[in-house]
């Protein structure tokens, strides 16, 4: 064991409680930040083939301010039975230190720095001094990447990379991705200039020269402008639209400039922002329906192709992450907070505006 890691094994062993980010009660849609408190609870400790970790980033996604409330994709994976006993914690993609190994854990060591792997199950907590995975949820990170770095994109990859996946881009193909300023249509933006596509980012005029640095060859003002009148006027067909807001409007752009041999990727679906508010079972049902019938009428009929969602993170992540390394890909960081309540209340007041260009991250201390 390096020198430097032995006073964060002892400090572990030691620790009978940490801090964690979690809410003891239910919040009420969009009142998330009000609900959050700096709790006391009992350390971690590993089961059989988990690894504890000690934090050292943690970046915010909107879907797990979601997550909180109850309403992701439109009503699910809320909290149960929310108490002073059994609070709701908060976070999903960190970094950090391996501090801790239970029996069977064999792909790791103590002292590693490792990346959480998203999970496609719910999964929660890492907005904490510590946490245990599963070893199958983690991967060693790379030295060219810091914590922060690291937690700032991850997931953002993972779904950027999976999308791209579905739409089979070749250099050279002409791309536009809608909400390019956000923090999964930049990542979109980078990987596809590192296939060398032609990219126009769909954003508002206020962020152009922030796309523009991160690779778009050109820009289309949504306020001032539909990017599919621009394109099929131009007549310069498009070969996939990567639409990351949501939102049967842009969906009917799309497929006006789409080429027959085009894709329609979206991440969101036909409702835009689905997550703000709790949907009925009908209109969750009318998303959904929606979502399957133009992926089956696309398949069966002679034109561009709808497509929904991304891939399993683990699916993708080690290409996500190698393509990242070798292009220089970095998800930009709007702001690195400290790991305390006041700090991260007013965060996730920030990251529901939909304003922030890249991520926030919460720091746990020297990188």
């Amino acid at each position: 064991m390096e020198d430097h890691i032995k006073p964060l094994v002892d400090a572990y062993n030691d620790a009978a409680e940490m801090q964690a980010v979690g809410m003891v009660n239910d919040p009420a849609i969009g009142q998330v930040a009000r609900e959050l408190q700096m709790l006391q609870v009992s350390t971690p400790r590993p089961v059989k083939r988990e690894v504890t970790v000690k934090i050292a980033a943690s970046s915010m996604h909107i879907d797990e301010i979601y997550a909180a409330q109850g309403t992701a994709l439109g009503r699910f994976y809320g909290p149960k039975n929310v108490s002073q006993s059994n609070p709701a914690r908060i976070g999903s993609c960190a970094t950090g230190t391996i501090v801790g190994l239970g029996d069977g854990a064999e792909n790791f060591k103590i002292g590693d720095n490792v990346i959480i792997i998203p999970s496609e199950y719910p999964q929660a907590g890492s907005w904490a001094t510590y946490q245990c995975f599963d070893e199958k949820w983690i991967m060693h990170k790379p030295d060219q990447l810091s914590h922060l770095e690291a937690a700032a994109a991850v997931m953002a990859a993972c779904v950027a990379w999976g999308a791209i996946g579905f739409a089979k881009v070749n250099a050279g193909d002409n791309c536009v991705v809608v909400g390019a300023s956000g923090a999964i249509g930049v990542m979109v933006l980078q990987y596809l200039k590192s296939l060398n596509c032609r990219v126009t980012a769909v954003c508002s005029g206020a962020s152009e020269e922030f796309v523009r640095s991160h690779g778009a060859d050109q820009v289309v003002d949504y306020t001032q402008d539909d990017f599919g009148e621009v394109f099929s006027v131009g007549n310069d067909p498009v070969d996939a639209v990567f639409d990351c807001v949501g939102g049967r409007d842009i969906e009917t752009s799309a497929f006006r400039c789409l080429k027959n041999s085009g894709t329609f990727v979206t991440v969101v679906g036909p409702r835009q922002y689905i997550g703000e508010e709790k949907l009925s079972w009908p209109a969750v049902l009318k998303v959904m329906s929606h979502i399957g019938w133009r992926m089956l009428v696309t398949r069966l009929a002679t034109g561009p192709k709808y497509s929904f969602g991304a891939k399993f993170p683990r699916l993708v992540v080690d290409d996500a992450v190698e393509q990242l390394l070798e292009h220089n890909i970095r998800m930009p960081v709007s702001a690195a907070i400290p790991f305390e309540i006041d700090a991260i209340r007013d965060a996730v007041q920030k990251l529901v505006t939909h304003r922030e260009k890249g991520r926030i991250v919460i720091c746990f201390g020297s990188d």
